[in-house]
């Protein structure tokens, strides 16, 4: 974590060490500056470009964001540094230098508050809602705002949140960059955080921005307002990806929708309404509406006749259990979120008329006639991101699957498919048949990335998954709760995959058997397994088998007899009836073992199977008195023994220090 301030690092209980930075040389400056300028420009070697660099460096180069945002411009405009000199700051330079459209999606940005956490994918769709997306040829607008959004975090005006991980797709924007967009912006942009400011009369577009609850009368804080084309309630940064309780109460909201008729954006989140009123229905222009972590226990039917709407979220709403009948009329409904935690929101019959929908984060299967069945899916097929479709034990043909057509969904890129949740054991061959159709029947295209099958009530397990033609593209592949499953699919030739966790597959003895002339795992980084209680074996590995695996955790498999050779780095083994036999692991660096509570001794391999082991973990054996081959492993460097009372160290000196 980066800041100015040591004091807001230690607030933030982020930091244990502080390291002060010193400012980067010329040399560095420059070398930045070169890989930045342009191919043909030779900063080095001509003198007065090397001056005007000089000349910007020292004027500017005590703040590497400066050079970071002017190498930005330099790489999407026809600016070079002759532009720079001057007085000028280079971050307000920046800005100015940009397009009117991401002017305006940084506008927007302007509503939220400083440090916020913002998720690509929600601001793209915002901004699509705001106006700031030109239509492109061939392009949908989301694709286009996620091209504006990689342009802004390449010159510089949004980084990575320190606090997730880059795949997660959560961004902040810099302080000082924060400030520029925000002074520029405040014309007709106004955040609303202290209580007791005044809305400035030219304010067309207006958040609310509150951390403890508190009451807003909307038409006495608006009454100076004329119009109004965004209203957004926004979480502070500390609380905005939680359920919480709401905190604003919203006093008037019936008038106000009387009166700003011109509203587009409106985001009413960890609000205390429990309904919206009917005047809603005259907001024609609404394209955006949130009602996500309220008590709002129904949606009116006027809702239905606003045919601009493009995004409905109603996500995390504990009342919430329907959607109004006649939802299919919102024929522009590109986002219809409606995710809950434990359950889940029923969806109308025709929902399959929304053939625009790119967002569906879920869909539950039902076996009513009266409401949507899975076969709606088929006709959307615009489906991007992630779907998860439960309730599938509700689905009674194979055909009822097929018209899903996930096959051709080429845009989703993660997909759950769920039967019981948890789990259940089928004695019924009927059921198992079904169950085996309906997965045979809901192939997902070959750019699937990420797939989860849970509570599977089928036995064995369709041949799509089986090869490597089918899932060319799969990373992540989690098997949950397939309680049935006697025989593992056959997935170690999957060329990308990278992440494999099962869990709960009880009659499963083995994970692969070795395929002659093929390399198993060829990709495979980490591997889960828990609960498998009949695994005996994971595989026979070969000589350049698994050669990407680093990590192998595995819990509660008792009878789990031995491991294969692998490349492993990490290795964490958890409560079993035995510790399995360790085989020669020479490149593994971290071995932990958890958990074994009625192993009374177990002897490790001697030092030269694991040359390189450097960490060694064991916990919670409450029976083990002895562990044979500990003094040996000369190569550790950190052991660490506890809540194992039993057990009595061999005294040495080694061990002793």
């Amino acid at each position: 974590m980066a800041t100015k301030s040591s004091s807001f690092s230690k607030f933030k209980g982020v930091a244990t060490h502080i390291y002060f930075l010193n400012s980067l040389s010329e040399e560095n400056n420059l070398m930045l500056l070169q890989q930045y300028a342009s191919v043909e420009t030779d900063i080095q070697n001509n003198p007065f470009l090397l001056r005007m660099a000089q000349r910007f460096i020292s004027r500017f180069g005590g703040n590497p964001l400066n050079l970071k945002a002017i190498c930005g411009l330099l790489c999407h405009s026809d600016s070079s540094l002759e532009n720079f000199e001057g007085s000028v700051i280079p971050l307000q330079l920046c800005h100015d230098g940009l397009p009117i459209h991401l002017q305006k999606c940084l506008a927007f940005c302007s509503l939220f508050p400083e440090g916020y956490i913002f998720d690509k994918h929600h601001i793209v769709v915002q901004w699509t809602s705001h106006g700031c997306v030109r239509p492109a040829e061939a392009c949908d607008l989301e694709d286009v705002g996620v091209e504006y959004f990689s342009e802004l975090l390449c010159r510089s005006f949004f980084q990575y949140s320190p606090a997730h991980n880059e795949k997660d797709g959560k961004f902040v924007m810099h302080e000082l960059m924060y400030k520029v967009v925000e002074s520029v912006s405040r014309d007709k942009y106004f955040k609303y955080e202290d209580p007791m400011s005044c809305v400035p009369e030219n304010t067309i577009h207006m958040s609310l921005v509150s951390s403890q609850f508190q009451t807003v009368e909307l038409m006495h804080k608006t009454e100076q307002l004329n119009d109004l084309q965004t209203f957004t309630v926004v979480q502070p940064e500390w609380q905005q990806y939680k359920i919480s309780f709401p905190t604003l109460k919203l006093v008037g909201l019936d008038d106000f929708f009387l009166k700003f008729t011109s509203i587009q954006t409106q985001d009413l989140s960890h609000t205390d309404i429990e309904e919206l009123p009917g005047s809603i229905v005259g907001l024609k222009k609404l394209q955006y509406l949130s009602v996500s972590n309220t008590s709002i226990r129904s949606l009116p039917s006027e809702l239905c006749s606003l045919g601009n709407l493009q995004t409905l979220e109603a996500k995390d709403c504990r009342f919430l259990s329907a959607l109004p009948g006649d939802t299919k009329k919102l024929l522009k409904l590109r986002h219809l979120d409606v995710t809950k935690e434990l359950d889940y929101v029923q969806l109308p019959h025709g929902v399959g008329q929304l053939t625009g929908l790119q967002t569906l984060p879920v869909f539950h299967a039902s076996s009513d006639p009266s409401h949507y069945s899975v076969s709606d899916l088929g006709s959307l097929h615009n489906l991007r991101g992630c779907l998860r479709i439960s309730g599938l034990e509700s689905v009674k043909t194979g055909i009822k699957a097929q018209d899903a057509n996930l096959k051709d969904k080429h845009h989703l890129k993660d997909l759950t498919l769920q039967w019981h949740d948890g789990g259940i054991n089928i004695d019924d061959e009927d059921t198992e048949n079904i169950a085996e159709q309906v997965l045979e029947n809901l192939q997902p295209h070959i750019n699937l990335q990420e797939l989860a099958i849970r509570g599977y009530e089928g036995s064995v397990f369709p041949a799509w998954m089986q090869s490597y033609s089918s899932l060319p593209n799969l990373v992540s592949l989690t098997l949950d709760s397939c309680c049935n499953g006697t025989q593992f699919p056959g997935v170690a030739q999957l060329p990308s995959l990278k992440f494999l966790s099962v869990r709960k597959m009880y009659d499963v003895t083995m994970l692969s058997s070795n395929i002659h002339g093929s390399i198993m795992f060829p990709s495979l980084e980490l591997l889960n397994l828990w609960e498998m209680y009949g695994l005996e074996e994971l595989f026979e590995a070969s000589e350049g088998d698994c050669p990407r695996l680093r990590k192998v955790c595995i819990s509660r498999c008792p009878d789990l007899k031995r491991l294969p050779c692998t490349p492993v780095r990490e290795l964490v083994l958890h409560c079993g009836h035995q510790l399995p036999d360790i085989p020669e692991l020479a490149s593994l660096v971290s071995l932990k073992i958890e958990g074994f509570h009625g192993v009374k001794s177990f002897t490790l391999p001697a030092a030269a199977a694991l040359p390189v082991l450097r960490k060694l973990e064991i916990r919670s054996c409450k029976e083990l008195s002895s562990v044979d081959g500990l003094s040996a492993l000369t190569s550790v460097q950190r052991l660490k023994i506890a809540a194992c009372p039993k057990l009595v160290l061999p005294r040495t000196d080694r061990l002793t220090t």
